[in-house]
């Protein structure tokens, strides 16, 4: 028989996400600061300067979608729907940070070198269809530029900082990295990454499976904003795995154990939280709440040390 949680079960993901926000945050620290100490191990950034770049801008941008989760958490019905494309951003951040942070230096070097490209592309291209189309240009010869400027990204294909989709990134992280972060990032992108994508580019399906998800044929707005915080404690699950994988990579791929035992832990609770059924928590409360700041009076934020205790 499972005890039952003190906390909903969205609170209680609340409260991990904080927690493992400080885990990010030390991740970040040593890397853009310098070294730190935790639990008596020093840790010390190895990446080569272009891989800490590189990852570091991601993660953390990837950590604030994270924090704007927790803010969107107290919100209930048809606001949760802008959920879903903080939570795809996350993700994807998270995995592109662990992916150029074991990759090569030359592979970050290209990330870094397409974000002049990109910038100068958005001022010199072509968008629309037929008739309706619209070019816009600040080149006076944008060909001879991207030949002269550009070279790595001409020609078909070329054009991005990386040919590998998301499922070829995380199976690199695997490869470089090691399989616990790629288990994690590999979770995350199925849980989020098609559902996101269907309500992000505005579907039928993606409108359906919002509206009506977790419904079991109510037809109530009480009963769909219960639902709407269904689908915040699946999109706090799917976030809290690519954040997970984020530091298994950094933390495993330059060995430093204590705080990867710390993320072992933090793991551990969030697959016990998610494998547990909806009768073992309280129900959350379903008031939509117009405050984002609000916050649990019961999912306060944790120390880091405090997960190795």
């Amino acid at each position: 028989m499972v005890d039952s949680e003190k906390l909903p079960l969205l609170d209680a993901l609340r409260g991990l996400a904080m927690l493992q926000q400080e885990f990010l945050r030390l991740a970040l620290f040593v890397a853009s600061e310098g070294p730190a100490t935790f639990e008596g191990e020093k840790l010390t950034c190895s990446l080569a300067d272009g891989q800490r770049r590189t990852s570091t801008f991601l993660a953390m941008a990837a950590g604030q979608s994270l924090e704007t989760l927790l803010r969107m958490a107290k919100l209930r019905g048809i606001p949760v729907r802008d959920a879903y494309p903080v939570a795809r951003s996350a993700i994807e951040s998270f995995v592109n940070a662990s992916y150029l942070l074991a990759e090569s230096n030359e592979i970050a070097a290209r990330a870094i070198r397409y974000v002049d490209f990109a910038a100068w592309r958005h001022h010199n291209r072509k968008f629309g269809s037929g008739e309706f189309s619209i070019e816009v240009r600040s080149d006076p010869d944008p060909p001879a530029t991207l030949l002269r400027e550009f070279p790595e990204f001409c020609g078909k294909g070329k054009g991005s900082w990386t040919s590998l989709d998301v499922p070829s990134r995380i199976r690199r992280v695997g490869e470089l990295a090691g399989p616990r972060a790629a288990s994690r990032l590999v979770a995350a992108y199925g849980l989020i990454y098609s559902l996101s994508s269907e309500i992000i580019h505005g579907s039928p399906f993606g409108a359906s499976y919002f509206y009506s998800a977790h419904l079991n044929g109510e037809r109530t707005t009480e009963a769909f904003h219960a639902a709407t915080v269904r689908h915040l404690e699946e999109i706090f699950i799917g976030v809290l795995h690519a954040g997970c994988g984020y530091l298994a990579a950094f933390f495993g791929y330059q060995n430093m154990q204590a705080p990867l035992k710390a993320e072992e832990k933090i793991f551990t609770r969030l697959l016990d939280l998610s494998s547990k059924p909806s009768t073992a928590f309280p129900c959350a409360p379903i008031h939509e709440v117009e405050d984002g700041n609000e916050q649990s009076n019961n999912a306060e934020p944790i120390n880091p040390q405090d997960a190795a205790q």
